[in-house]
Order: C-alpha cells, then structure tokens, then sequence
C-alpha cells in the first residue's frame, strides 16, 4: 500500500515597495487555502491517475501599483516524492484561465501557473485539482515533498 502526500511548504510572499511615494506602492499579495494534499492508494489497474484530497487548492493573486508591467507566478518542487516517483509526475488542472495555465510539476525549473499584465485587483483566485500518475512502478510507503509558488513583478 502507498500513500503519497505532498504539502505546500509556502507560498512566497513578495510585498515589493517603491521608495518614492508609499501611496502608490506597488503590492503583490499571494494567499493559498488547502496547502497541503495527499493521494490517496488506488490500484494501478483499474485507475491510470489519482486525484488529491482535498481536491481543490485555491490559489488566490493580488497585484495592485503594477503600472502595466507583467507578472507571473511560478510554483517549484523541492525535489521528487521517491527515487521511483518523480515529481514531475504531478500534473494539475485549473480554472479560470487566464490568467491560470495547467501544468506539471518540476523541480528542476519554476512552472508558470498564471501570469498577466498590469493589475489584478481584485484578486482572482485559482482552483486547482492535482492528480498523480498511478503506476505499479512506484515503491510502497509513505512519501512526502514541498514546494514553493512563486508571486513576482519587476
């Protein structure tokens, strides 16, 4: 029996202010509800793919003072589950886009998990499912890893 886990360590939190005039500071706010997740075990034959519990995370953006510049948010594995599951084998679907993208995990290079230009104020707010690939390759036991998304703007 396997049971994998994957925990958010943190989400970054980047408040980047301008010296000039406080009142028009350029504010990015990053926040996420459900930081951490686990897949369940399921039998490699009759399921290809697991879905985490919970099954959402939700990530929420706020960029405010951006003066039509872009920002990006990223999201990066610290390394893989086990030597026999790779991390890249996480794959999530999110909604809205845009400004969210679906993607991978990696741990090799920040994956961009949603981006745009200017504001975002409001804050939008992504719903993202993970699900794992579910193969009979994979060694039993216990497994857990983070990782970190990533809010920026020049």
């Amino acid at each position: 029996m396997k049971k994998l886990s994957f925990i958010f360590l943190s989400a970054l939190l980047l408040i980047i202010s301008m010296k000039t005039q406080p009142a028009s500071a350029q504010t990015l706010n990053l926040s996420i509800l459900n930081p951490s997740i686990s897949f369940p075990d399921r039998d490699p034959d009759l399921q290809s793919s697991i879905t985490a519990t919970p099954n959402q995370v939700r990530v929420s953006v706020r960029v405010r003072n951006n003066a039509g510049n872009n920002w990006r948010l990223t999201h990066l594995g610290a390394g893989d589950l086990s030597s026999s599951i790779p991390i890249s084998n996480i794959s999530w679907t999110v909604t809205p886009q845009p400004p969210f993208v679906n993607g991978s995990m990696s741990r090799l290079v920040p994956q961009t998990v949603a981006q745009g230009v200017g504001n975002q104020n409001p804050a939008v707010t992504g719903r993202f499912t993970f699900t794992i690939a579910n193969l009979w390759s994979y060694n039993t036991g216990n497994f857990s890893q983070t990782s970190t998304f990533t809010l920026s703007a020049p």
